[in-house]
């Protein structure tokens, strides 16, 4: 019973800390968790009051959710622990079967180096996994993106399955009566089978339970997984890591592509220590104008004299993309050659190729006579902007657009390129 009570305590961990990060992912993935508290018959306001989630997810919302987690979790935890260590000394280790009339066996030290043991195993594996595994964070918590679709993690899929088959009304055995039935068959157990301990091999209703259970649940978590819709190239973004490539305009974003198909990290360094046969290229800006980069790009030999660099064989466009990555590179900002996502970069390499900049404006760079495309994901869907792109003059009638007819790949990539966007530009 003490451990089913643990059992449960870990799930609230799994349920208070999914807020933490406070990604869009946590936060309506949160806003589904207290809705299904709210359904709770009778309880369901006073838990919504509990959670703080009467109205909006907010600060206060954030405020209950890192108190139970850090605050009340931990120490319910540990008396737990110590009641089931208790509790295992007082009846003692639960014996083989047929040494029932035999003395107990004493805790200490076999049972307690057999918990160190599994203690220290699990800590080391927790441990390697919080350096090596890498966690990833998706955009900022954003209440008004209401296109996003919310998955729970994988332990809690099957729940998530199972409410798809009850729906209105029934809702309620969803989420609350299959949940709590489940919850006091597990804690009655011990009364239910009253029976002699014997052989695992031996118990066929039991094993036969155990059985169906993990049939059922893997059945379950399968169909949410198959069920699950395909992740957008936007969705999958690391927002822990690097993101400078998002603050760029997108001539200097196409310009990584340039960068990248003349190898030119091959000679010159952008990122780490190691010296190479060119000079860094961060700071260019400091060191050269775009005359002599553009002249350098052209002929190298005639602007640096024993330079071994070939020329750039770019056209003019290109060649001004390339500079304007050049001109852009700093220490804080150099890793974009290599954080910056294939499809960003080619998304903005279509975007420049068809002159999109000529009426929009991206981070403050580019035209004033269509919108701006800052802050797109939270006006209009991916489907609303293919379609746009497709027949400009259906879904805004007098619009001055062109069709444009790209293929499903570019189509995706500036999509998702646009969709990738920071709500605002740069110093707005």
């Amino acid at each position: 019973m003490v451990g089913v009570l643990l059992l449960l305590l870990t799930l609230a961990y799994g349920l208070t800390g999914y807020l933490l990060p406070w990604d869009n992912r946590a936060y309506w993935g949160t806003v589904v968790t207290t809705q299904i508290g709210a359904t709770v018959p009778v309880m369901g306001p006073y838990v919504s009051r509990l959670l703080a989630s009467t109205g909006d997810i907010g600060v206060v919302t954030f405020a209950r959710f890192y108190g139970l987690h850090v605050l009340f979790l931990p120490p319910a935890t540990m008396l737990l622990i110590v009641l089931h260590i208790y509790l295992v000394r007082r009846h003692g280790v639960a014996p083989v079967p047929g040494d029932e009339t035999k003395r107990k066996k004493s805790f200490f030290p076999e049972q307690v180096f057999k918990d160190t043991i599994a203690v220290f195993i699990a800590f080391v594996i927790l441990f390697v996994m919080a350096v090596a595994v890498r966690v990833p964070l998706e955009r900022m918590a954003d209440p008004t993106d209401t296109s996003y679709i919310p998955r729970p993690e994988w332990y809690f899929l099957f729940l998530f399955q199972t409410l798809k088959a009850f729906e209105g009304p029934l809702e309620v055995v969803g989420t609350v009566v299959l949940p709590t039935l489940a919850i006091l068959a597990l804690i009655l157990t011990p009364l239910i089978d009253r029976s002699k301990v014997v052989r695992v091999r031996q118990r066929t209703l039991a094993a036969g339970i155990v059985f169906l259970a993990a049939l059922g649940w893997g059945g379950l978590t399968a169909a949410a997984v198959v069920s699950t819709p395909p992740q957008t190239a936007a969705s999958q973004i690391d927002f822990s890591g690097p993101t400078q490539w998002m603050q760029m305009a997108p001539a200097e974003l196409a310009g990584v592509h340039y960068f990248r198909q003349e190898h030119c990290a091959n000679c010159h360094n952008v990122t780490g220590d190691t010296p190479k046969t060119g000079p860094n290229l961060l700071n260019t800006s400091k060191r050269h104008d775009a005359a002599w980069l553009m002249a350098h790009f052209m002929d190298p030999r005639a602007v640096t004299p024993g330079s071994v660099m070939k020329p750039v064989d770019l056209g003019d466009t290109e060649l001004k993309e390339l500079l304007s990555l050049l001109l852009k590179l700093t220490p804080e900002n150099g890793d974009v050659v290599d954080s910056a996502p294939d499809f960003a970069v080619e998304g903005a390499l279509i975007f420049q190729k068809n002159s999109c900049s000529t009426c929009h404006s991206v981070n403050g760079v580019g035209g004033r006579i269509g919108p701006a495309l800052n802050g797109l994901a939270g006006r209009r869907t991916e489907a609303w902007v293919i379609q746009h792109f497709q027949n400009p003059q259906m879904i805004s009638p007098k619009t001055p657009m062109p069709t444009y007819k790209f293929n499903a790949a570019d189509t995706q990539n500036v999509v998702s390129y646009l969709f990738t966007l920071p709500d605002k530009a740069p110093g707005q």
